[in-house]
């Protein structure tokens, strides 16, 4: 508990003023609460019993006019701490998702997606609900306890002896369960969080589902996972239901205790009536807050858990990115240098070994070889996704690990294998290659990547809205719209993985052109199956088994009669057939 209450205090930090001014309406609303039965003492032994009007009315004036100053108060607390709750769950949205924004991709490659999406849809509310209770039930028990404590040793010392034993007991049992109630709570927020995987998954995969009519199998599957987390959450609710169970009847057990002792006491005139009834006034105030208090266990356990996984990814390292760094780059003047890089993306199984690459400012050159040999990862390692395992990467001569990631990205136009596109319209997907690019340098992009004319085809043009993942778009017109973003940047250093895979040969044909033309004082680096796109390349680097087993020009790799030759005659065999069945 003191875990939550030292955190919550720190998201409140930067807000001292708002902070300031809820602590002190919210102790003049305690103050009347906690002190409020002490009045019917007053008014039973100095109004009542001696009938007494004039003192009768004046503790009432004073009643009314303590009751109006706390209930404005009241109020006033309400709204601070609504705009104070807002301000921290808006606070750690935006540094959680600016943190996530500057992770290594490899942390997203070996992190669940849905898990990442549960710290926004259950760890955060988990917090703001914690944060509501606790400066409101639990301060407001915890005052009203303290103050009714000392209250009641005023009245009669041995009862309130008898309540600070009872109250003890009635905290051992939820501390003693406190270990076990934190790992079932970690328990069901890990199966809540692959289920959230698993439907973001599914949701992503119904083209797959359905074409493979898988979906009686993707039922079974999560039935499966709602099985697990069905015997989570009930093992949650019962761990809860026992927290709130045992002060329930330690409490009880005080209240019998309480009530037989102080009657005893009055019967033998130890205590006044008034004292009795103010006795029974406070201490039912206080076993409400006692009991508030133990309704807030639950609360607290849940919050930690959500603040340790938060903290686990604000506790992750992020990768040297300055997207504000004024490091100045060209990479047409000077050379990219892969030196002696292995690398496995697992550490049993490397998926490059030993690989040299010297790649001189203004060249062409491409990476081929088999599936699985290794070309998506050498760019992966030059974009500085992943670290090598050894060797390493130099750009302008300085090792990559050791410049800024992101003022080297600034100078970079990249097309992926996947081609992402955002949910927005295709304006805003293009001009991402450069935020502040004109509207003739956005449409000279699209017309240098071939898709200007399906654009203006469009009934809303460049303002058409491309649904999530660009789903209303083909495969084609996905991957030209991702070339224009990337021709949009005008790059010094293009990096083209499989950039017209999805496209036929006469759109191809024309794009390559493009980048012929673009790539005349720029380095271009071409990841391809299609040996016949790169017979001008002024370099070749031949993979095959993460090896670099050839390098050189077509004419020469030809010559050699090797693995490139193998390559090259078995794709055109494949063409030779293909054009045959036709």
């Amino acid at each position: 508990m003191l875990f939550v209450i030292k955190n919550l205090f720190g998201y409140l930090r930067p807000y001292k003023l708002l902070s300031s001014l809820f602590f002190l309406t919210l102790a003049l609303d305690l103050l009347f609460l906690s002190l409020a039965p002490l009045s019917f003492q007053m008014i039973i032994d100095r109004a009542i019993v001696p009938k007494d009007m004039h003192v009768f009315s004046v503790i009432m004036i004073v009643l009314a006019i303590s009751g109006f100053i706390c209930i404005s108060a009241g109020m006033i607390s309400d709204y601070v701490l609504a705009k104070l709750n807002a301000r921290v769950q808006n606070d750690l949205r935006q540094k959680l998702f600016a943190h996530m924004q500057h992770l290594p991709v490899s942390y997203f490659h070996k992190t669940r997606s849905g898990e990442l999406i549960s710290h926004f849809s259950v760890d955060l509310p988990v917090i703001d609900r914690s944060l509501a209770i606790l400066f409101t039930t639990g301060i407001q028990s915890l005052v009203v306890v303290t103050i009714s404590t000392m209250v009641l040793f005023y009245l009669e010392w041995v009862m309130a002896l008898c309540i600070l034993v009872g109250a003890i007991l009635i905290f051992t049992g939820p501390y003693l369960l406190g270990r076990r109630a934190h790992a079932i709570n970690a328990a069901y927020k890990e199966q809540l969080a692959a289920m959230t995987n698993d439907v973001q998954e599914n949701t992503k995969a119904q083209m797959v589902i359905k074409g493979f009519n898988l979906q009686a199998v993707m039922i079974d599957k999560f039935m499966e996972r709602l099985e697990l987390l069905l015997v989570s959450n009930y093992r949650k609710n019962l761990m809860a239901a026992k927290l709130e169970r045992i002060p329930a009847l330690c409490l009880l057990l005080i209240n019998f205790t309480i009530i037989g002792f102080g009657s005893y006491l009055a019967l033998t005139g130890r205590i006044s009536v008034g004292s009795l009834v103010a006795f029974f006034t406070m201490y039912t105030s206080m076993g409400n807050a006692v009991f508030n208090l133990t309704f807030t266990l639950p609360l607290m356990t849940d919050a930690q858990v959500s603040m340790e996984r938060i903290q686990k990814v604000l506790n992750e390292p992020s990768e040297k990115v300055d997207h504000s760094s004024s490091e100045q780059i060209d990479l047409r003047t000077t050379e990219v240098s892969i030196k002696n890089v292995t690398f496995g993306y697992q550490e049993n199984q490397l998926s490059i070994k030993q690989i040299n690459m010297q790649i001189p400012a203004r060249s062409k050159i491409a990476i081929v070889g088999s599936s699985g040999s290794g070309k998506s990862t050498i760019i992966q390692l030059l974009l500085g996704f992943y670290q090598p395992s050894s060797g390493h990467i130099e750009i302008n001569g300085t090792k990559l690990d050791e410049r800024n990631r992101g003022a080297f990205r600034n100078h970079v136009g990249v097309v992926f294998q996947e081609h992402f596109l955002f949910h927005g319209t295709i304006a805003e997907n293009i001009r991402l290659g450069k935020l502040d690019a004109t509207n003739d340098e956005l449409r000279m992009a699209a017309q240098q990547a071939e898709i200007h004319d399906f654009i203006m085809s469009l009934p809303d043009k460049y303002e058409t809205l491309v649904l999530d993942g660009g789903s209303n778009l083909s495969g084609g017109q996905r991957q030209r719209l991702a070339i224009a973003r990337a021709i949009l940047r005008n790059p010094s250093l293009f990096i083209l993985d499989e950039a017209t895979s999805a496209l036929d040969p006469i759109t191809e044909a024309s794009i390559n052109k493009t980048f012929a033309k673009l790539s005349s004082d720029r380095t271009v680096i071409t990841v391809t199956h299609r040996l016949s796109t790169i017979t001008d390349m002024d370099q070749i680097f031949v993979l095959e088994q993460g090896e670099l087993v050839e390098q050189g020009t077509h004419s020469q790799l030809f010559q050699k009669r090797g693995y490139y030759t193998r390559l090259w005659e078995k794709q055109q065999r494949s063409s030779i057939s293909s054009h045959a069945e036709r």
